[in-house]
């Protein structure tokens, strides 16, 4: 049934590329390219349904190539990317039917829309591929139509962004394809299922092969500087579905090869996804706190999110490695926990960057402000998705951020001295990441929506059209179902991750017995009516119930917080602290109050840029214009600089190097067939001698 579903979807993807190139001619081929994707969206998500409710299946396709034939197969943890594609999916295919009337003419939204069709096509295809060359064909797919895809947008820097990112993106794939390669998994009849149940060759290479490859997909650092500059430059229903579904991708493959196939790892390998996660959550944090860039502040977040799932595959590869199969098994639940709640999260806010850009015709949010009165969807959407990620009970993210770090902080449970220090090393970094990353949002949210507008364009906003609203809220709406309903996000990533570690006990491990067991809680099945198999009428406990993991219940945490608000709240009412009252705003010698006046996005974040003034290597320039003498101020220049690291002392050596050494063998591209025949007989030679 799944498969069956899934190739539905295929072809309503087709379908609904096709149904794209009538644009030209009818306008009416707009709406019907975006509801076919919609509809192989929602089948998508059915058949994700039944993969992580158990469903199993296996099934070789009629087209083959010399390294094997192509197959597809029905997994548990298939199924719960299936279901990021097909929800983030279908609010964005919503989102697209009006966007792409502010993208250009009929050709761009044609061109967009058919493209936004294929890639939902190859990603599907990856998450069901059954053996390396189906996945590896999948995967260039993927990568060549999100190049397109960037390259074709209306922003001057798409371009140079779309060939940075396809150049990071082609040295992953090379990464993957000899990782593949090395286990002998490109080999004819070897599929992933045959290849997770056998000793496979060369794994210490591979891992390394593949923590690169994918690691370029998802932006871990020093391989992250492609988001930064492919999201703002991207039309924004692009942006949403790289940042939600293409750099999943790669955490899929991650898990797929890494956990799935090499087997037991050594704990070299879980160290490794660890540091690596860690570093890259802190250094995207950090630099979402400078950008003034909605979308560029958003790709930064993208980075964190990514090396937060990360770290957490490598606190589940230490866990296998030191036997502690529970352990792994709540790893994998919290970070596809993330992966479910990031990617809703991530498209919502995406989107709704997309509408600001669109109503005002601005993203730099020191320039915005006041949008809370005109666009009021938006806005509200907006803070929905921005709240998640900052990880505000009761929203979804705080679920997911949540079981992550208790995960991290299980080091007591290891006996390994190493271990425990780089777990709780790992905890806390992580921890202070999530704290930077509330300031990242409060940021946002204050920056572009609240106080007053400072510029024309933002004093003249007007909401979006409708099926744009539509889109946005269809995703807020989806994150308020997972937040209600913690269960099911929680069952849906527990059922994956109890298929790759082999743990099917694992729901019982994570949601509380009320969930599972209603019949022995009488007295909260009184209190809650019939809705207890649904509604967490005993809060938002997400944490496991096995009598050796450490936890701090939420519930009670949320409970207190809010006791404490309310009663602070009715004694300042009391005591008449809280009365409304105006009052008339001292601006010095200004005269009269301005909006420029206001505390920007990066005002907010300057005390930041100081605390870490040694990553940021920052710089400031004060200069004084006077007039009439020393004591008389015309208008002064604050100028604030800063450097990102990566880019400035690893990209442009490389970049400069390449210039170098291509003007120095310049000579050898002579443009004479009979030299390029030498070369290529001189390459065979080689290949025979090492051969």
């Amino acid at each position: 049934m799944s498969l069956d579903l899934t190739g539905a979807a295929l072809a309503c993807f087709g379908a609904g590329a096709a149904l794209a190139i009538g644009i030209n001619r009818f306008d009416v081929f707009r709406q019907l390219s975006a509801a076919a994707a919609a509809i192989g969206c929602l089948l998508a998500v059915i058949a994700g349904a039944f993969l992580v409710g158990g469903e199993r299946l296996t099934l070789a396709l009629p087209v083959s190539t010399p390294l094997g034939q192509f197959e597809v197969t029905a997994t548990a943890l298939g199924g719960l990317f299936l279901l990021v594609i097909g929800l983030v999916g279908v609010g964005v295919a919503v989102y697209s039917a009006d966007y792409v009337l502010f993208v250009g003419g009929p050709p761009r939204q044609g061109l967009l829309l058919a493209l936004f069709n294929l890639t939902l096509a190859s990603v599907t295809l990856i998450v069901v591929a059954a053996n390396a060359v189906t996945f590896l064909i999948a995967w260039e797919a993927m990568s060549l139509l999100t190049y397109v895809l960037v390259a074709i947008a209306q922003d001057h820097e798409a371009p140079t962004a779309a060939f940075l990112m396809l150049a990071l993106n082609e040295l992953g794939f090379v990464a993957i394809a000899v990782g593949f390669a090395v286990i002998g998994a490109l080999q004819p009849g070897h599929d992933f299922a045959s290849l997770s149940a056998s000793a496979l060759p060369n794994r210490d290479a591979a891992f390394v092969l593949f923590l690169f490859g994918f690691g370029a997909k998802a932006g871990l650092v020093p391989l992250q500087g492609w988001l930064p500059e492919a999201y703002p430059a991207a039309p924004s229903n692009v942006s949403a579905l790289l940042s939600s579904v293409v750099v999943k991708m790669a955490v899929y493959g991650l898990i797929l090869s890494a956990v799935v196939l090499l087997g037991t790892p050594p704990l070299w390998w879980g160290y490794l996804a660890l540091a690596v996660g860690v570093v890259t959550a802190i250094y995207g944090v950090l630099f979402s706190l400078l950008a003034y860039d909605l979308k560029r502040a958003l790709a930064f977040s993208s980075v964190e999110n990514l090396g937060f799932i990360v770290a957490l595959v490598g606190a589940a590869l230490l866990f296998r490695g030191f036997g502690k199969p529970l352990l792994e098994g709540l790893a994998l639940a919290a970070a596809g926990l993330h992966v479910l709640n990031h990617g809703l999260l991530k498209a919502t806010l995406f989107l709704g960057a997309g509408s600001v850009q669109v109503a005002t015709g601005l993203r730099d949010m020191d320039r915005l402000g006041g949008l809370w009165k005109r666009m009021r969807w938006t806005s509200l959407c907006f803070f929905i998705g921005a709240a998640g990620l900052a990880g505000v009970p009761p929203l979804n993210g705080f679920q997911s951020e949540w079981l992550g770090l208790q995960v991290l902080l299980q080091s007591h449970l290891l006996a390994d001295p190493a271990a425990r220090i780089a777990l709780a090393g790992a905890g806390a970094l992580v921890a202070l990441t999530l704290g930077l990353a509330v300031t990242t949002f409060v940021r946002m949210i204050g920056g572009a929506f609240l106080g007053a507008p400072r510029v024309a364009a933002a004093e003249r906003a007007v909401e979006v059209p409708p099926l744009m609203r539509s889109g946005t809220g269809l995703l807020a709406g989806f994150n308020l179902v997972l937040a209600v309903l913690p269960p099911i996000g929680v069952g849906i990533a527990a059922s994956a991750a109890a298929q790759v570690s082999g743990q099917p006990g694992l729901l019982d491990a994570i949601l509380p017995p009320v969930f599972l067991h209603p019949e022995r809680f009488p007295l909260l099945v009184t209190l809650g009516g019939t809705f207890l198999s649904q509604l967490p009428v005993n809060g938002l406990v997400i944490v496991p119930a096995d009598a050796s993991f450490s936890s701090i219940a939420p519930t009670y945490i949320l409970a207190v917080i809010a006791a404490v608000i309310l009663l602070t709240a009715g004694i300042l009412r009391i005591f008449g602290v809280a009365a409304p009252r105006d009052s008339k705003v001292w601006v010095g010698a200004g005269g009269a109050y301005r909006a420029s006046m206001q505390y920007t996005a990066s005002g907010f974040t300057n005390p930041l840029r100081f605390i870490f003034g040694g990553i940021y290597q920052s710089r400031r320039v004060v200069q004084a214009n006077h007039r009439q003498g020393l004591y008389f101020l015309e208008s002064g220049t604050y100028v604030h600089s800063f450097v990102e690291p990566i880019e400035t002392y690893l990209y442009r050596p490389a970049v400069e190097l390449t210039r170098f050494v291509s003007q120095r063998l310049a000579w050898m591209q002579s443009g004479s067939v009979s030299l390029y025949l030498l070369y290529l007989f001189l390459a065979f030679l080689v290949a025979l001698f090492v051969r």
